[in-house]
C-alpha cells in the first residue's frame, strides 16, 4: 500500500509519518519546506500549483492530507481561507482523478468550537447540542480558519456520496507534545480559552496512531471523528465543568459516569484505536 502524506514536515505529519513507516507501508511524504529528520525524505512541492498534486499522489491508494494553514496567520483571513480551500481541491481533485481509494484529512475541534472564546461572567450560552462530544456534533464555525476546514468536510462529503472514495474527517483538538503537556502543568491554563472544545487535547503521537489505524481499517462513506485522550485539560473535574461552562447543555448520560467531555467510543469501534498517552491524569 502506498501513501501519500501532506503537511509531512509538521509535528502532525511527523507523528503520522512515524506511525506509517512502522507499519512497513510505503510513503511519499511531501510539504512546502523540507525537514531532514523525517523517517522518509520529503518532496518539496506547493499544493497552490494544481498541476503539482497530480505528482504528489500519482499511485497512492491513500491520501493523508494534513497541508493546511493551522490557524489565520500573517496574510489575514482572506488568505487563510482562500489558500486553505484551493489547496483542498487541488489534492483532493487530483487523488479522484488518479484513483486514490481512501483520502483522510486534518480537520479542526474548531468546526464544531463556534463564538465561545473565552469566558465571561454572565456566561454566553454554549451553543454544542450535546455533551459528551462527539464527531456527529453539528458545525458552527465562526472564523475563516475553521470555515475553511468545514467547506473542506463538504467536499469530501460529496467526493463519498459522488465517487464512492472511503473519506474521513478528524476534527483535532488542541495537539501537544509531552514537553507541551509537562509546561502546562506548571503553568495550567485557569480558564480555556476556548469553551466549547470541551477542554478536550491529544498527544500528537497518538494522532499519528489515529491515522494509521484509520489507513487500515475499512471505512466505506464519509465519516467525521472528534478524538481526544481521556480526561481534560483542566483541573476540574467534568462534573465541575459542566456546571460552570456548560449548564444549558444536554447530556448524554448522566454527569457523574463522565470522566471526559468528549466520546471516542465510535472510533476505537471502528478502527481499534484509543490513546496511550494522557498528560493530566
Amino acid at each position: 500500500m502506498k501513501i501519500t502524506v501532506t503537511g509531512a514536515a509538521g509535528r502532525l505529519g511527523h507523528a503520522a509519518l512515524t506511525a506509517l513507516t512502522a507499519r512497513g507501508l510505503t510513503i511519499h511524504a511531501t510539504d512546502r519546506k523540507y525537514r531532514k529528520d523525517t523517517p522518509v525524505p520529503i518532496d518539496v512541492a506547493n499544493l497552490l500549483d494544481r498541476d503539482a498534486c497530480y505528482h504528489l499522489v500519482e499511485g497512492s491508494d491513500v491520501l493523508v492530507h494534513l497541508g493546511n494553514h493551522v490557524m489565520i496567520g500573517e496574510g489575514g483571513p482572506q488568505t487563510t481561507y482562500s489558500e486553505n480551500c484551493t489547496m483542498n481541491i487541488n489534492i483532493v481533485q487530483a487523488a479522484v482523478e488518479v484513483g486514490v481509494k481512501k483520502i483522510i484529512y486534518a480537520s479542526s475541534i474548531q468546526v464544531m468550537g463556534g463564538e465561545r472564546l473565552r469566558y465571561s461572567d454572565p456566561p454566553i450560552p454554549s451553543r454544542l447540542a450535546y455533551l459528551p462530544a462527539d464527531g456527529n456534533l453539528p458545525a458552527n464555525a465562526t472564523n475563516a480558519y475553521s470555515l475553511s476546514k468545514r467547506s473542506a468536510e463538504d467536499m469530501l462529503a460529496a467526493v463519498a456520496r459522488v465517487e464512492g472514495l472511503q473519506t474521513i474527517a478528524l476534527r483535532f483538538p488542541l495537539l501537544i507534545t509531552k514537553q507541551h503537556g509537562e509546561h502546562l502543568k506548571q503553568h495550567p491554563w485557569k480558564d480555556y480559552p476556548k469553551l466549547d472544545e470541551a477542554f478536550a487535547y491529544l498527544c500528537v503521537e497518538d494522532a499519528g496512531e489515529l491515522i494509521a489505524a484509520i489507513v487500515e481499517a475499512d471505512l466505506p462513506g464519509f465519516r467525521i471523528y472528534l478524538p481526544a485522550t481521556r480526561g481534560t485539560i483542566s483541573a476540574e473535574s467534568p462534573q465541575e465543568l459542566i456546571k460552570r461552562y456548560f449548564p444549558n447543555v444536554p447530556l448524554k448520560q448522566p454527569a457523574e459516569t463522565l470522566t471526559s467531555l468528549v466520546d471516542i467510543s465510535q472510533i476505537t469501534r471502528d478502527t481499534g484505536w484509543t490513546p496511550k498517552i494522557a498528560l493530566f491524569d
